[in-house]
């Protein structure tokens, strides 16, 4: 029987809400531990180049494991793995917690790789399929915005802890108390999420088949998909090699060249949250009506900028200023950004593709991330910003010549 408009208003509604509070909560104690997680790694032991291996081998992980993530999401549905896997992160917050040297971060980056490389297709569904073309900016603003929130304070909080108590004991407590918020989090999404595809295939049994099935699944998901949508994810490609290249290193390029405090830098991560705050909103309501290549381009001539002049930053005021203009520029592109990749995506092709990229991105970023700690670390501390703002400018050129707006946004 079809199902009434209305019922199925009020679930899509229920889903939005449960995701949002549910990653607001994890994200209480995930904006303590986020921001200083690299300082963790020298901390504990660790080289600049370090934070890049850890984190390209959790990229290297994470293939096989978004690619079956995004074959079953689209075969047995979005909540049970969804759910299952936000289980085992939360247990994996007591093994960061109780981490006695950086080597055992490569183990335990290995284990995250493996539950979120299965979760993510499914994360990204649920909430794909939960929103409408004529809602999708402002419902994926709403992702960028309210779970940050919830965090606001956090990093300005722990890194008061942090000055007071040291790095290793105060991000001991904060991994300690994400493992109960996570667990929350993970409960919420198993009683209340409501599955969204409801016609899946379901799952060939026999090991080889199930392989030929994955494979001919991407076939297809390849050959649906248009031409525009792998142009722009090639394009967003060079943007995420250059955020990797520079990402992890925000933070002890502040604390060892401006010599900012830790409180002192939760206050930059705090108002770069409230600069998202109030800008993605409007922003993703203009995109949804006016379209969304316009705030994409604005975003991406902007990010350059603000790397180049946090490079330049000598002290805290200077280095606050670029991040909010970092952040500003983000707020404005980032919903329109996601909306398209989903105007662009058939529904029964979403899990796959979000495998896909979610690769792709993964092996990218730790590829950055490699470059970025041995650039870091053996050549030039601020070289790795004034690369990344050329990427970047590249990236913005090409898109403002090749991308073009939907003549049809998928439902």
């Amino acid at each position: 029987m079809t199902e009434r408009p209305s019922s199925r208003w009020v679930s899509i509604k229920g889903n939005i809400g449960v995701m949002l509070l549910s990653s607001g909560l994890w994200n209480i104690a995930g904006a303590m531990t986020f921001p200083f997680y690299s300082l963790y790694v020298l901390e504990l032991g660790g080289r600049h180049a370090d934070i890049g291996l850890i984190s390209a081998l959790g990229a290297v992980t994470r293939i096989v494991p978004t690619l079956f993530g995004g074959y079953l999401a689209d075969a047995l549905g979005r909540k049970k793995i969804l759910y299952s896997m936000s289980f085992l992160l939360a247990a994996n917050e007591l093994l960061l917690a109780f981490a006695p040297h950086h080597r055992w971060l490569y183990l335990i980056v290995v284990v995250q790789a493996l539950a979120g490389g299965l979760r993510d297709p499914s994360f990204r569904s649920i909430i794909a399929d939960s929103t409408n073309p004529d809602n999708r900016a402002l419902s994926m603003s709403l992702f960028q915005v309210v779970p940050p929130l919830f965090g606001l304070l956090s990093p300005y909080a722990m890194g008061r802890f942090m000055d007071s108590r040291g790095i290793v004991v105060a991000m001991r407590y904060a991994y300690t108390f994400s493992f109960l918020m996570a667990t929350v989090a993970s409960f919420l999404r198993y009683r209340y999420i409501e599955e969204t595809l409801t016609e899946g295939k379901g799952v060939v049994k026999d090991p080889r088949t199930a392989v030929r099935e994955v494979l001919r699944g991407f076939r297809e998901t390849f050959r649906a998909l248009p031409s525009q949508l792998w142009l722009f994810l090639s394009i967003d490609f060079i943007f995420t090699f250059a955020w990797a290249l520079t990402e992890p290193y925000f933070v002890t390029y502040a604390m060892e060249e401006a010599m900012l405090t830790g409180a002192q830098w939760g206050l930059v991560t705090m108002g770069a949250t409230l600069i998202r705050t109030t800008v993605k909103p409007p922003a993703a309501l203009v995109s949804d009506k006016y379209g969304r290549i316009k705030f994409i381009l604005v975003c991406m001539f902007l990010w350059p900028a603000g790397f180049l002049l946090f490079a330049k930053s000598g002290g805290f005021q200077a280095l606050l200023i670029a991040r909010l203009l970092i952040a500003f520029a983000g707020s404005l592109g980032d919903p329109a950004w996601e909306a398209l990749f989903v105007d662009y995506q058939p529904k029964e092709h979403r899990g796959r593709f979000s495998a896909i990229a979610s690769v792709s991105w993964s092996l990218i970023w730790g590829a950055g991330n490699v470059v970025g700690g041995l650039i870091y670390q053996d050549i030039s501390k601020r070289m790795i910003f004034d690369l990344s703002a050329g990427l970047l400018i590249i990236g913005a050129v090409l898109a403002l010549i090749k991308i073009r707006e939907p003549e049809h946004r998928e439902t």
